[in-house]
């Protein structure tokens, strides 16, 4: 896929801003995530018992990097003002997410051996490291991208399947996921990142932007692939 370049395509497209940009430049691989079967099954409260245990013990183990990599970007915002949001967001994920998985394995029977002993497929702990390696680059630009991938995605997949279905899954561990990642505050935190990636994106130097943008990309081949790992035959 040929994406064009940030200056030219800003010339071209004077009132789209640079997270539309990075959305673009990934256009298909957006499609892929918020378009999955996997997300459609999940709208149904169809996805496989196995399929569905595994998804939320592999879907965990990014919380501890997230936050971590959340709390990265807090400390390279410009301003309080800035910061606020992203803090706030933080005590959602720590709070009613964390404990949205707790509840969920426990009530699915998914034993703490099972947890803490069951591998990495090999996509979480490539997300995993890219989400360490964009903290540690102390580099906002770059924690912004995976961000705003992560929870853009998400949004975009929930909102989908919820406006799809006629009625709620009856089972908690689907309708909450939804409630989770759809709503006027989630829609105002994945605004939050895109509106930061939009104000610091147009000012970085070519190759910061370079930069940002292969994080964005990366970051949205991850999803897809996570997905397809969790539609994908289970042990």
């Amino acid at each position: 896929m040929t994406v064009t370049a940030w200056p030219e395509w800003q010339t071209a497209n004077p009132s789209g801003t640079f997270s539309d940009w990075l959305k673009g430049s990934v256009a298909d691989d957006w499609h892929k995530v918020t378009h999955h079967a996997f997300t459609d099954a999940w709208g149904k409260g169809a996805v496989s018992d196995r399929n569905l245990k595994n998804y939320l013990i592999q879907d965990h183990r990014f919380i501890d990097r997230f936050v971590a990599l959340l709390a990265g970007a807090v400390s390279r915002a410009p301003a309080l003002s800035d910061r606020i949001p992203a803090c706030q967001f933080l005590a959602l994920l720590t709070g009613p997410e964390n404990t949205y998985f707790e509840r969920s394995l426990d009530t699915l029977s998914v034993s703490t051996q099972e947890r803490t002993e069951q591998p990495d497929w090999p996509v979480t702990a490539a997300f995993k490291e890219l989400m360490r390696v964009a903290m540690e680059s102390n580099e906002y630009a770059n924690m912004l991208a995976v961000l705003a991938v992560a929870e853009g995605t998400y949004l975009g997949w929930a909102s989908r399947v919820s406006d799809m279905i006629d009625t709620r899954p009856d089972d908690f561990w689907y309708a909450e996921w939804l409630d989770l990642h759809t709503g006027p505050y989630f829609e105002s935190v994945v605004a939050f990142l895109n509106h930061q990636l939009d104000q610091i994106g147009p000012q970085l130097s070519d190759d910061a932007r370079t930069m940002c943008q292969s994080y964005f990309r990366k970051a949205t081949t991850l999803e897809v692939q996570f997905f397809d790992a969790a539609w994908g035959p289970q042990l």
